[in-house]
């Protein structure tokens, strides 16, 4: 009967250390699923932001081009009014020859 209750003992006890070791077994397994978890909802947080990131690059692209447009036409606009002060200025300095060779011609017909 002694070794009965011994072996009970022992098979109990045995029983114990491995429901204890399966608890701690599933704790770890737990652990690192949640840590599994983590990692795939940090992987997907940054796999959206890179492609944010991508899309914010794309717009910042589309409006230098923009802007580089833009600039284009303003340098065009420059150019053609450069041109056209350019051509004010000669009709401007040809009516002020005019203006001055009608001056004369009128001093001598009034001296005349």
């Amino acid at each position: 009967m002694n070794q009965t209750r011994s072996y009970k003992s022992l098979s109990l006890l045995g029983t114990s250390v491995f429901l204890v070791a399966l608890l701690g077994g599933c704790a770890s397994t737990d652990s690192v699923t949640k840590a599994q978890a983590t990692a795939d909802e940090a992987l997907s947080t940054a796999k959206a932001a890179q492609a944010d990131a991508a899309q914010a690059s794309q717009k910042a692209d589309q409006a230098n081009a923009a802007a580089a447009s833009s600039q284009s036409t303003a340098n065009d606009a420059k150019a053609t009014a450069d041109a056209a002060k350019a051509t004010a200025d000669a009709a401007k300095s040809q009516v002020d020859e005019l203006s001055e060779k009608i001056d004369r011609m009128f001093k001598k017909t009034m001296q005349k």
